[in-house]
């Protein structure tokens, strides 16, 4: 009996088959002309992730080192600012200063590049709650759409909008 069950699970671990299973790598369509996005990397979405939280802990010495040499923001309001990381303490507290502390709470990060780019640009959608130093309080959804190229961020655009 000891033997017939041996032989039989053994049969059955030789009757199973390495299945192979392809997945789609394309992740939308980039432009008319047919150009494909695929999938970033984690890293870079760590990277944006890690980004959209110092600023909201004021920590500047950690965007310092994410940030490429020469960074552009186009914030909600519109325009491009074009800035230095020397720059990014300064215009970090400045951005801050209406502010007692912020809280940001993320949602979802999606990296995505074009196909043969170097570039990848991933999506973070996160809320914000601003605390006012007047005691007030505001609540703000937000989508970030952060570049990098070669782990470094060289390009931030915004979005926002007040939630209800």
């Amino acid at each position: 009996m000891k033997k017939l069950f041996i032989l039989m699970i053994a049969t059955a671990f030789l009757s199973c088959e390495t299945q192979t299973i392809e997945v789609e790598k394309s992740a939308g369509m980039a432009n008319n002309d047919g150009e494909k996005y695929v999938f970033g990397s984690d890293e870079d979405s760590k990277i944006a992730i890690d980004l959209v939280l110092a600023y909201a802990d004021k920590d500047t010495d950690a965007m310092y080192e994410m940030m490429a040499d020469t960074v552009r923001y186009a914030p909600p309001s519109g325009g491009l600012m074009v800035n230095s990381r020397e720059d990014v303490p300064g215009i970090v507290m400045q951005l801050h200063s209406p502010y007692d502390s912020i809280k940001r709470t993320v949602w979802n990060a999606v990296p995505l590049k074009r196909e043969g780019s170097d570039v990848t640009r991933v999506t973070v959608a996160f809320l914000e709650d601003r605390y006012l130093n007047d005691g007030t309080q505001e609540k703000v959804r937000i989508i970030d759409r952060i570049f990098i190229r070669d782990g470094k961020i060289f390009r931030i655009h915004q979005w926002d909008a007040k939630m209800e």
